[in-house]
């Protein structure tokens, strides 16, 4: 095969990579760039499938492809970050989902290292990613705001309650008296 023809061939690989990943850059709710160094096969294996779990995808990356790719969507502000062996977890799911299981599994696994990552096409910190992580799901907070809207509610209820009650224990006296009354006459 001659030379130019596997040059051809590579560059088509190549831009074919950077595509596939500009769409699951685009597709992600959120993703966390990490340096996976040290880690052994059952380590990685072990977070995949503890990643899968919640709908992330984790890639190791070549940098220089990470870089052509995150240039095409206007995410330059990950460039710092593609430094090194690097692997990024896509969160299809739940925005937090990676930063969540990757800050628990960097506590587990010194060696994984958390570079930093993007949220809804912002560009955050390492420190922003292990803040994220402390943020509760999107259900405790949607649970948390019901019932915030519920207790003023529930608060109403009750004291219409309480003025029904002393209504009807007035009606109930008012009645007794009345039969009192004609119970003599």
């Amino acid at each position: 095969m001659p030379q130019a023809t596997r040059a051809k061939g590579r560059r088509a690989e190549r831009e074919a990579k950077v595509a596939e990943l500009g769409r699951a850059l685009r597709a992600a709710h959120s993703a966390v760039l990490t340096d996976y160094r040290g880690l052994t096969v059952a380590d990685l294996t072990e977070l995949r499938r503890q990643l899968r779990k919640d709908q992330v995808e984790l890639r190791v990356v070549k940098n220089t492809l990470a870089r052509r790719a995150t240039e095409a969507l206007g995410l330059t502000g990950l460039h710092p970050l593609l430094e090194g062996p690097t692997a990024i977890a896509f969160g299809l799911g739940d925005p937090l989902a990676p930063s969540r299981i990757l800050s628990q599994a960097a506590r587990a696994l010194p060696q994984l290292q958390i570079k930093g990552g993007y949220l809804e096409g912002k560009v955050v910190s390492r420190e922003e990613v292990f803040a994220l992580a402390a943020l509760p799901s999107r259900e405790v907070l949607l649970a948390r705001l019901v019932g915030t809207l519920q207790a003023p509610l529930r608060r109403l209820a009750v004291v219409l309650q309480g003025n029904l009650r002393g209504l009807v224990v007035a009606l109930g006296q008012v009645r007794e008296k009345r039969e009192q009354g004609q119970g003599q006459g």
